[in-house]
């Protein structure tokens, strides 16, 4: 849903699927509710005649808008009366057809008096966001390329961190399996160090014994 206020110049828009290679050749706007036609351009030519008396000399249409698949008809001086389902229909070819394509899209315009939008202070969370800025033709391609990418880009983060995790995990178990391995062989050094002395305490022990034998006789 699109609001505007009574008085205002407003830009009435959708969006449709367009198709690769694809050229317009005619574009229309109507409201569904009352068949009137406000807008009609064929073949590079607008047609002032086809617009009904109520929007005559009251509407334009943007095109560099079609190449992003969006239908935007501009109406000045809005009125309540101005209210309604409104319908663009783009018709044109494919690159190497010749069939006809119709592509439609329709939304729904409101037009509120002045004083009431005044008092509302436009705060109604139904109002639709302003028509598209114009700018890049592939900035919507470049829009899904990137949420494309994202959820790829998220797993290779995430198995960056796994092979992280495990290579520190993997080098801290080799740090403990080295201090272990010292620590035993400390052990085994301080063992050998203790069989050693107790080697050398007996030999003394006899070697007195032998010097006492010798002594008394």
């Amino acid at each position: 849903m699109i609001q505007a206020v009574s008085g205002e110049n407003a830009a009435v828009w959708c969006r449709f699927n367009r198709p690769e290679n694809f050229t317009p050749t005619a574009l229309h706007w109507t409201v569904n509710d009352t068949k009137a036609v406000l807008f009609s351009r064929h073949k590079g030519w607008i047609d002032p005649d086809a617009a009904d008396a109520q929007y005559k000399h009251r509407t334009s249409v943007s095109l560099e808008d079609l190449a992003r698949g969006i239908l935007l008809v501009t109406i000045s001086n809005v009125t309540p009366s101005d209210s309604g389902n409104y319908e663009g229909v783009v018709i044109g070819k494919l690159a190497g057809h010749d069939d006809t394509l119709e592509l439609k899209c329709s939304v729904e315009f409101i037009v509120a008096p002045r004083d009431e939008q005044t008092r509302n202070k436009r705060n109604d969370s139904s109002t639709s966001p302003a028509p598209p800025a114009e700018g890049d033709p592939d900035a919507e391609k470049r829009n899904d390329v990137r949420k494309a990418v994202l959820p790829c880009v998220l797993i290779l983060a995430a198995v960056v961190v796994v092979v992280v995790v495990s290579w520190k995990r993997r080098v801290i178990q080799g740090w403990m399996e080295t201090l272990r391995g010292g620590k035993d062989r400390q052990t085994e050094t301080v063992g050998n160090e203790c069989e050693n002395k107790n080697l050398n305490t007996d030999a003394e022990t006899g070697d007195l014994q032998r010097d006492e034998s010798e002594t008394s006789v």
